[in-house]
Parts: C-alpha cells; structure tokens; sequence
C-alpha cells in the first residue's frame, strides 16, 4: 500500500526538528571524527559520516528538500562553529597539525569539513523514488 504524501502544515512542523537534528548530528560527528584518525582505519570518520547520511536521509524523506536543507545549515553551521579555537584555545576539529604524522590524522578534520557538506548534498541528489516515508515510497516513480 502506498503511502500518502505528506501536507505541507505536517512536514513544516517537522522543520525544528530537522534543524535540531542536523546540528545533533554534527556535534556527535565532530566528537567522533578523530576516533582511529591516527592508525590505518578512521573508524571515526566512518561512524561520523554514517550518523549524518543516516539522518540527513531521514531528513529529506520525512520533510523533503527543505528539510534536507535545514539540515544541511543545522549540521555546517554547528562544525563551522566547533572549527574556531575554543577559550582556552583548543580547537575541536584540527586542520593539519605539525604534531600529526598520518594521512588520515593530517586531514581527519577536512576530510569531516568537506566531506560532511558533501555526503549531505550526495543525499540531495538522490532520486526521490529511493527514499521510503511521506518524500517518497520504494518502488514509486520518481
């Protein structure tokens, strides 16, 4: 049975939510971002990205192309936030420390930077027929 689109006055009020959402999503993703950064595997890199497609995914499917879009502001300006030097001057996402000796550990905090703006424009991109939910249902023609 397919689903009914949802009204505009339902996903409107689900645009707090995918606000909220994007910038959860780039807190706990910055947080985690570093996590392996150091050895061969960026585990962190690869939960963090997981985490925001996941949720810029449910973003566009529940609340559309503005949701994904709040997201997207949510999730950037909160990374754009964490990237400047804290008060006692630490940052929370390093670009290119001398002290980092691996690929991945040089650039953990680009790859996050860029990658995040792009993993969610990647789910922009998608076709809606791919989404499950009020955007769109599996199987649908786009």
């Amino acid at each position: 049975m397919r689903q009914p689109h949802a009204s505009p006055v339902r996903r409107a009020r689900l645009y707090p939510a995918t606000l909220l959402l994007g910038a959860l999503s780039g807190l706990i993703g910055t947080l985690a971002h570093r996590a392996g950064a150091a050895g061969p595997i960026p585990y962190g890199l690869v939960i963090a990205f997981a985490m925001l497609i996941v949720s810029a995914w449910w973003s566009r499917s529940a609340a559309g192309p503005v949701g994904l879009g709040l997201h997207l502001i949510g999730s950037s300006s909160l990374l754009w936030l964490l990237m400047g030097r804290g008060p006692g001057g630490d940052v929370l996402i390093p670009i290119g420390s001398p002290a980092f000796t691996g690929f991945f550990d040089r650039r953990a905090g680009m790859i996050w930077l860029i990658g995040s703006l792009l993993a969610q424009l990647a789910v922009l991109a998608i076709p809606r027929s791919w989404l499950s939910g009020p955007g769109g249902s599996p199987g649908r023609p786009a």
